[in-house]
């Protein structure tokens, strides 16, 4: 209670996930930086929380950047890195060599934005979704590490004695949370899908029971996946009509890949989120007031 009356009236951007697809999110998040639109809060689902990295830092560019320069480099992302560090993401690279060198990150301005980040990550014993706030980019990286983290293809992160994987898993685009729970008024929703697009099942099921047979509300979490993040949309639809939701979506079906090594297709996706969000700029500055 106490946090839904201290969000009456506020707004927050919601970002969802999908890898190399968050480049349509990037687009989006730098056209509202050359504006200077800011939410009073932000929520982010695993790459959806690395766009947000850079959005409440205040460097335009930087995800389109960073995934244009590495998207061919085997130390950023892709099985070479799977096989070397167990992780399909290259963390030690990503966090380390780009984050502190090849394009630095700006922790200063970080801090002193107002604007919380919170994070979604799937609690891998319950199966349930959990929300923690990344309020320093450099103490908390564990929690970027664990909404981040993809069954079968990262290990989970431990924080607090809690394991976590990725935070699609149990909460895709946390919109029934941050306007229900949370009690935001309002919320931008950025989709890294086009509107008519439907999830399918989890492929990899024989290998995620291998994998986590111990944990079996996460494999519930990861069969019903499909079918909750299909009526999740529906209700993003619903709520859209009633004016609570205004949705940022790729105007046509994605065709980047999970794993994407083709710039041209990465660059012209972040053209996409540009071109939308320029599209629909006077709406948006209305909508979060």
């Amino acid at each position: 209670m106490e946090e839904r009356a201290r969000n009456a009236g506020k707004t927050a951007i919601i970002l969802e996930g999908g890898s190399f697809r968050g480049q349509f999110t990037a687009g989006v998040l730098d056209v509202l930086l050359e504006h200077h639109v800011q939410p009073d809060a932000c929520y982010g689902v695993s790459a959806g929380v690395l766009n947000a990295l850079s959005y409440k830092s205040r460097q335009i560019g930087r995800p389109n950047r960073i995934n244009l320069a590495f998207c061919n480099d085997s130390r950023y992302m892709g099985g070479k890195s799977l096989a070397r560090n167990g992780s399909v993401i290259g963390y030690d690279f990503m966090l380390n060599d780009v984050q502190d060198r090849l394009d630095p990150f700006d922790n200063e301005t970080y801090l002193a934005n107002p604007m919380p980040l919170i994070a979604t990550a799937t609690d891998i014993v319950f199966g349930t979704a959990a929300y923690m706030e990344v309020k320093n980019a450099v103490l908390d990286i564990d929690v970027v590490r664990a909404s981040t983290s993809l069954p079968l293809m990262a290990p989970p992160v431990e924080i607090d004695g809690h394991l976590y994987l990725d935070g699609g898993v149990a909460d895709s685009v946390p919109v029934e949370h941050v306007l229900e729970d949370a009690g935001f008024d309002r919320a931008l929703v950025v989709l890294t899908q086009h509107r008519s697009y439907k999830k399918g099942p989890y492929e990899l099921m024989g290998p995620a029971k291998a994998r986590y047979g111990a944990y079996p509300y996460l494999l519930e979490a990861i069969v019903s996946r499909h079918e909750r993040y299909n009526e999740q949309r529906e209700h993003i639809w619903s709520y859209e009509e009633q004016g609570r939701v205004l949705v940022l979506a790729p105007p046509r079906p994605v065709e980047v890949g999970h794993i994407e090594h083709d710039a041209a297709k990465l660059l012209d996706l972040y053209i996409q989120g540009r071109q939308e969000c320029e599209r629909h700029l006077a709406e948006i500055e209305a909508f979060l007031g």
